[in-house]
C-alpha cells in the first residue's frame, strides 16, 4: 500500500524531501566550515623542572625556567594555560612546604596563567628516602600538596567547565575550544606501592588501590563528557611514564601491560579511546625521553598520541602543543618553545 502523502500529494512528498535534504547538507556544511574556520587550539607543558641542574651556558635549570620559558609563555597571548607535568624538584627541594609555596607563587607572579600540576613521585612518594637530610611520610607530604596547592578549586572561566574531582582534589577536568582536558594522579614507584620506607604499608597500599579506582571513574567520567558533539578531542595528562624502558624485548606497549601497577590504565584509556573515535593525546613527563609517539597498538587506536614532555635534565625547554581539527592524518602538533623544533618520533632513554 502506497504512503497516503505519496500518492494523494506527490509534489507536497517532494517538497518535504527537498527541504530535509537541504536542512541536512546545509547543517552538515555548516559543522565543516565552522571546523575550517578555527584556529589551532595551543598549550603548553613541561615536568621535571627545576632539578637545580648546571646546564653548558652556566645556568641552571631554574635560571632557564624563569628567565626564559616563563616570559616567553606569560608573553603569549595564545597560550592560555600551562600544565606542569610532576616533580617540581628534586626531593631534597620538593619534599617541603616551602618549595610548594614557592612554585605556587612563580605560576602567579612569572607564569602569570593557569598552571594544572600532577603530582609527581619525587613530590611526595620519594620524600621518605633514606639518602635525604631529613627523610618524611610520603602520606604526610602527599597531604600538604593537597593542603597547598589544591585547597580550592582554580579561578578560570565558567566556559572552561571546570571541575575538582571531590575524592581527589589534584584530578582535575576542564573544556576549551573543543578540547576536553583531564589529570590523572599516577606517579612512577608502581604508582606508590614500592619504597614505603616510613608509613605502615599495608595503609599506603590500600590507599592506592583506592586512589586507582578514583583515577579510573574520574578517566571515565571525562570520556563521557567528551562524548558531547562540542568536544573534538580529549587531553590526558599524568606524571608516569608508563612505557619506561623495563629490561624486556617485547613492543613499547607490552611495557605497560606487563607492569601490574599500570596496565589498568593503559588498557582503559586504550579501550576509551577507541570507543571515542577522536584525537586523544596522552601527556606525561617522569622520564628524560623527549618524543612523540604512537606507543599504543596503532591498528586499534589510530587516533591516541602520547607526548613525553621535555624536563628531567636532558631538554630545558617547555612544549609547544597545537591540536587542529581540520588535520586528521596529524591533528596533535608539537614543537619547542625555546628551540622551535618538532620532538623526535624515537623516545631515546639514554642520559
Amino acid at each position: 500500500m502506497k504512503n497516503k502523502l505519496t500518492s494523494k500529494h506527490p509534489q507536497l512528498f517532494q517538497l518535504v524531501v527537498s527541504f530535509l535534504l537541504f536542512l541536512f547538507i546545509f547543517t552538515t556544511g555548516v559543522k565543516a566550515e565552522t571546523l575550517s574556520s578555527k584556529a589551532p587550539v595551543t598549550f603548553a607543558a613541561y615536568g621535571d623542572i627545576p632539578y637545580m641542574v648546571k646546564l653548558a651556558d652556566g645556568r641552571t635549570d631554574e635560571q632557564v625556567l624563569r628567565e626564559d620559558i616563563a616570559p616567553k609563555i606569560r608573553e603569549n597571548d595564545h597560550i592560555p594555560f600551562v600544565f606542569h607535568l610532576g616533580d617540581l624538584g628534586r626531593p631534597q627541594d620538593a619534599c617541603s612546604d616551602a618549595w610548594l609555596e614557592k612554585n605556587q607563587k612563580f605560576w602567579k607572579d612569572e607564569i602569570v596563567k593557569p598552571v594544572f600540576y600532577t603530582p609527581g613521585d619525587n613530590d611526595w612518594t620519594d620524600c621518605d628516602r633514606e639518602s635525604l637530610n631529613v627523610p618524611q611520610s610520603e602520606l604526610e607530604r602527599l597531604d600538604a600538596i593537597r593542603r597547598v596547592l589544591f585547597n580550592k578549586p582554580k579561578t578560570v572561566n565558567a566556559e572552561w567547565q571546570y571541575e575538582q574531582q571531590s575524592t581527589l582534589p589534584e584530578n582535575e577536568t576542564w573544556w576549551y575550544e573543543d578540547i576536553r582536558f583531564v589529570t590523572q594522579h599516577i606517579v612512577s614507584t608502581d604508582n606508590g606501592r614500592s619504597e614505603i620506607l616510613l608509613d605502615d604499608p599495608e595503609k599506603v597500599n590500600q590507599l592506592v588501590d583506592q586512589r586507582d579506582k578514583e583515577n579510573a571513574m574520574w578517566l571515565d567520567y571525562a570520556f563521557d563528557l567528551a562524548k558531547n558533539d562540542d568536544t573534538s578531542a580529549v587531553v590526558v595528562a599524568t606524571q608516569l611514564d608508563p612505557f619506561t624502558p623495563d629490561g624486556s624485548t617485547g613492543d613499547v606497549f607490552s611495557r605497560c601491560i606487563n607492569n601490574p601497577a599500570y596496565k589498568g590504565f593503559c588498557q582503559q584509556l586504550q579501550t576509551l579511546a577507541a570507543n571515542l573515535d577522536k584525537p586523544v593525546l596522552l601527556l606525561h613527563g617522569d622520564t628524560n625521553a623527549y618524543c612523540f609517539d604512537q606507543p599504543f597498538p596503532v591498528s586499534e587506536t589510530p587516533k591516541l598520541w602520547r607526548l613525553n614532555a621535555p624536563g628531567d635534565y636532558k631538554v630545558i625547554d617547555a612544549a609547544l602543543i597545537s591540536f587542529d581539527p581540520t588535520s586528521s592524518a596529524k591533528p596533535f602538533q608539537v614543537t619547542g618553545l625555546l628551540s622551535g623544533q618538532a620532538p623526535p618520533q624515537v623516545c631515546d632513554y639514554s642520559r
